[in-house]
């Protein structure tokens, strides 16, 4: 996320046999410069910036300025069809959901829903969620 920013992490996974399933839960909050263009304080949420462009002395506080919540849920089951190439058939479902108190261009709101279906193979299984 960069910088100014707070974030709950929970993950959940289970297996039994062949079948196994999992839940993320990723909720964040997080600062952003209100217009970089026009209002050059800098609230922290861009590391790149001068520290001399802040408009606070005293009171600065994680998710100042442009407070922007996010939230990523996902989870997923599946049945592990061969378990030497960890060929899987699964679905899956994923939301995620950004709301900034004001928009600007590149901050606005949004969320998005994805549903899948599918066959892979996790050859390797290597797992990076941090």
């Amino acid at each position: 996320m960069g910088a100014n920013f707070r974030e709950l992490l929970v993950i959940a996974r289970y297996k039994k046999d062949r079948w196994y399933g999992h839940v993320k839960l990723i909720y964040g909050k997080r600062g952003f410069n209100f217009n970089e263009t026009i209002d050059m304080d800098n609230y922290g949420g861009d590391i790149y910036q001068s520290e001399q462009e802040r408009p606070l002395e005293t009171g600065v506080e994680i998710g100042q300025g442009n407070t922007t919540n996010s939230f990523y849920g996902e989870t997923e089951a599946g049945y592990i069809v061969n378990p030497a190439t960890n060929l899987k058939l699964y679905a899956s479902f994923i939301y995620r959901d950004f709301k900034p108190d004001v928009e600007t261009v590149p901050h606005f709101e949004n969320s998005t829903t994805w549903i899948n279906f599918g066959l892979r193979t996790d050859i390797f299984n290597w797992y990076y969620d941090y």
